[in-house]
């Protein structure tokens, strides 16, 4: 079966770019090696200017991975393909991989949440009191500083998601998808692009370009945004720990498999009222299992990580200055005497809570969610602005600059109103470039117009039905 079918990498943040890496002028590219072998090459470049002019060097650094052989490749197929244990295997894949991103990432984001608390008394000490030092720790510390703290579990989430791609695992799972993607009306290829999901959606979303047939490629990319995405990830952390502390690996995977439930169900919906007609079926390439490596899945992980820390340096850092100007101002001294001080934000806030107040949302959380819109991240940088740490009387042992421990001593929040936040940023629209994504690819504003006004409705109903049940169970 042929090797040079173009294959796209489920763990890239850069979004557009398959099939290599880039960090720090370095490149990472997937060549053919002898016998099979798949090796990554790793060039560096210098050169002075983008054109000519410039000395180029380049050297190569090879990583070769084994390759199983044909008869090795039939024996682990006949269990990870099976119809029964194949599904199995899968499940219990996923649910390895989300408990050890639990586990391992607790240990790292302790550390981060530490040094956030003593960046918080520095600034303490050192800085007058004054709109500045609010800047820094409300701001820098709180803002920033809580989606940083669970840039681990994004790391682990990412190392064994290079690890499945490696392996050649991702096509397996395609197959054993491929007789339940049948019943939604797509083909088990579609499945590729959903996994890729759990990255981010909008590579996702464009590598559905490999699906032969258009209505089948639109289908899947209305089916992507259900995906949990890694910019989610902080949010389930976030209220899972704090809420359900006890269950909190079984939460996520109730989470991650309920998105792909819904969006299965959508997809069905969708079927029946835009491409109602039958299944063209093709063959899901199956190539020969290869020993990963090491050494790559770390590359990667820390291209993954430079990724990270550029989007929180850029645009999570913009956000947080926006959301802190409109939560600091007006002015305390500048409010009339006797009247109570509402921020912009704070105003905002109000005017959308109505729309959300059924889900069990005050105007924090729904400001949040908004916000969210434009990035996922910036549900949990909203959330470490809003929820202020009063520093005035404290002592150093008071002082926890935690998003977690500030959350968990809001009274508004409860276990039912928890779950029906994570449930909310769960389903609705990822972010706005995912939407301009799908219009992109399918040259209409009509299936980014249905994929936003969708996942929002889908969103609002399930987090009304799971703050409801929330009640009964917990409250």
């Amino acid at each position: 079966m042929s090797q040079e079918k173009k294959r796209y990498d489920i763990t890239s943040f850069d979004r557009g770019k398959y099939n290599k890496k880039e960090h720090r002028g370095a490149s990472y590219a997937r060549v053919p090696g002898a016998n099979g072998e798949i090796r990554y090459r790793r060039g560096e470049r210098r050169g002075f200017g983008r054109r000519g002019g410039g000395q180029r060097a380049a050297r190569a650094q090879i990583i070769q991975l084994h390759q199983y052989s044909e008869e090795q490749t039939k024996k682990i197929d006949t269990y990870l393909t099976h119809p029964i244990w194949g599904l199995f295997s899968f499940i219990l894949i996923i649910w390895a991989i989300f408990f050890f991103t639990f586990k391992l990432g607790s240990y790292p984001q302790a550390g981060i949440e530490w040094l956030m608390d003593q960046s918080a008394i520095l600034i303490d000490k050192n800085i007058p009191v004054g709109w500045f030092s609010d800047f820094l720790s409300q701001g820098v510390v709180m803002g920033v500083g809580s989606v940083l703290a669970f840039l681990p579990n994004i790391l682990i989430l990412f190392f064994f998601l290079s690890l499945l791609q490696e392996t050649e695992y991702i096509s397996r799972a395609a197959t054993i998808m491929d007789k339940y993607m049948h019943k939604i009306g797509l083909h088990g290829s579609s499945f590729i692009p959903l996994l890729m999901g759990f990255g981010c959606n909008v590579p996702a979303i464009m590598a559905t370009r490999t699906i032969k047939r258009k209505s089948d490629r639109i289908l899947t990319m209305l089916m992507i945004p259900y995906i949990p995405c890694s910019a989610r990830i902080p949010t389930f952390l976030l209220f899972s720990g704090i809420f359900f502390p006890n269950n909190q690996v079984l939460t996520l995977s109730l989470l991650y498999f309920g998105g792909i439930l819904i969006g299965i169900l959508m997809a069905l919906l969708f079927k029946k009222l835009f491409f109602n007609f039958g299944i063209r079926d093709y063959a899901i390439p199956l190539p020969c299992y290869r020993r990963p490596s090491f050494i790559y899945s770390v590359q990667n992980m820390w291209g993954a990580a430079w990724q990270y820390l550029k989007k929180i340096g850029t645009v999570v850092l913009l956000a947080v200055v926006v959301v802190w100007a409109l939560d600091y101002f007006p002015l305390k001294e500048k409010t009339p005497p006797g009247t109570e001080r509402f921020s912009y934000l704070e105003r905002f806030g109000k005017a959308v809570e109505p729309a959300l107040k059924p889900l069990g949302f005050d105007w924090k959380m729904s400001v949040s969610l908004v916000t969210g819109v434009t990035a996922k991240e910036f549900i949990i940088s909203t959330l470490g602005v809003v929820y202020k740490v009063e520093h005035e009387g404290a002592t150093e042992e008071e002082i926890n600059t935690s998003l977690t421990a500030r959350i968990r001593e809001e009274k508004m929040f409860n276990k039912a109103n928890a779950l029906s936040f994570m449930v909310f940023a769960l389903l609705y629209m990822p972010c706005v470039a995912t939407a301009y994504t799908i219009r992109k690819e399918t040259n209409t504003w009509k299936w980014a117009l249905l994929s936003m006004l969708s996942t929002i409705a889908v969103a609002w109903l399930a987090g009304f039905a799971a703050y409801k049940i929330g009640l009964l169970l917990f409250i």
